[in-house]
């Protein structure tokens, strides 16, 4: 009986990379590989220097597979050594971050021809983006695996090359796997690879803990939308990083952090008034950012331990009293109810709390009618909603001026 290996690739030469991506291995690849209902050998590349190896390791045996041990120093993805046996075997190649379907070892081990070397595609499965599945066929997919005499791996190449260049068989076009997009993940989500949103996924072929997924990737960010948008979130600075670590949606679900990298840089706000905190994650990041600085919230719902006025829009007089007790505020950020009615309402009785050079910013704009609204006022418009997808990744905002 010949062998299936599965290569996965973990030389983190970054420890806190190297801590939360197996805090995502602990949900997304260690269960897939737990239930397989064929067990393959995992030959798991690691640094030497990794603090997290030993961890990662027992993890993976836990996963009830053999495991070989791959020392590298240094990350290199192609033409790696990988302690592969010799001669006839499989070769199936994930990251951490993957799900596999039950099935997916034995029928990629069944698919294997008897000589020859072949290609062995699963073309079809699931994107996990934002808290969403979309369903992807893609015959060049990183999932492919390969039956092979001599000492070959899936990555001596380009994974997409392989249905190109090698004979290749289709295993299955039933949903086979997941894969998972996050802030930490090494490529971004192209519009492409989310075409077709699905409600849920095939739990029966692949029995995972969505929400765990999602919480465990929180603190790695949002998935960018094209590779652009990925370049600049890599270069994001120190609003978007502290939004990304207490995990706010403004980064997480939306597009934002970009834009209130530079508000602060602009504004260098000291008072900070935001409407709507759902459980106090951006109010956390203000504060670390903003050292010294006065951070108040107001929501129906204030979250412990946090300076939050409680009130409902449309009834903004609680915060509004509140404001008449501290100084002209530099900042105010409208995330509540995301209704135009309330947040024009907003404006007219919070507009006057605003120092000169302050500014006002309502996110999550729903239609165009909001969008005409806001610039009718003289508001500028932000718009979003091609980096994500999001409808609603859309901000209006305006600088007080003098003698307003």
């Amino acid at each position: 009986m010949i062998p299936h290996c599965i290569v996965i690739q973990s030389v983190f030469a970054d420890t806190d990379l190297s801590r939360r991506r197996l805090a995502i291995t602990e949900h997304t690849s260690f269960p897939a590989l737990r239930y397989q209902t064929r067990k393959p050998i995992i030959h798991l590349a690691q640094s030497p220097k990794d603090p997290h190896a030993q961890t990662r390791l027992s993890m993976y045996q836990a996963t009830g597979c053999e495991v070989v041990p791959v020392w590298h120093d240094t990350w290199q993805l192609y033409g790696a050594d990988y302690a592969l046996p010799e001669g006839r075997k499989v070769v199936s190649r994930i990251d951490d971050d993957d799900v596999l379907s039950a099935d997916f070892c034995e029928r990629v081990y069944g698919a294997a021809p008897a000589s020859g070397e072949v290609a062995l595609i699963w073309p079809t499965g699931y994107t996990w983006w934002r808290s969403t599945a979309h369903l992807l066929t893609h015959p060049g997919n990183q999932f492919v695996s390969i039956v092979t005499d001599g000492n070959r791996s899936p990555h001596d190449m380009g994974h997409w090359m392989y249905h190109k260049q090698w004979p290749f068989r289709i295993v299955s076009n039933d949903v086979g796997w997941i894969w998972v997009r996050h802030g930490d993940a090494a490529s971004s989500t192209l519009r492409r690879y989310r075409t077709v949103r699905r409600g849920g996924i095939d739990a029966t072929r692949i029995p995972i803990n969505l929400r765990a997924i999602d919480r465990a990737i929180a603190e790695s960010g949002q998935a960018s939308g094209d590779y652009t948008t990925h370049k600049l979130q890599k270069q994001s600075g120190p609003v978007s990083e502290a939004l990304r670590r207490h995990g706010s949606d403004k980064v997480t679900v939306h597009t934002y952090g970009a834009f209130y990298d530079k508000l602060w840089r602009d504004v260098q706000p000291k008072t900070v008034v935001e409407i709507g905190v759902l459980n106090g994650a951006s109010l956390r990041a203000w504060q670390e950012v903003t050292p010294g600085g006065r951070i108040i919230g107001a929501d129906r719902n204030p979250p412990a331990g946090l300076d939050c006025v409680r009130m409902t829009s449309p009834d903004f007089g609680p915060l509004r009293d509140r404001l008449r007790q501290e100084s002209p505020v530099d900042l105010i950020i409208d995330d509540g109810s995301h209704t135009l009615p309330d947040q024009a309402a907003g404006v007219r009785a919070l507009w006057w709390s605003l120092r000169p050079g302050g500014v006002y910013v309502v996110e999550d704009l729903q239609d165009e009618r909001a969008v005409e609204w806001f610039r009718a006022e003289g508001w500028t418009i932000e718009d979003f909603r091609g980096i994500a997808g999001r409808y609603d990744d859309l901000i209006a905002w305006r600088v007080k001026g003098y003698g307003e």
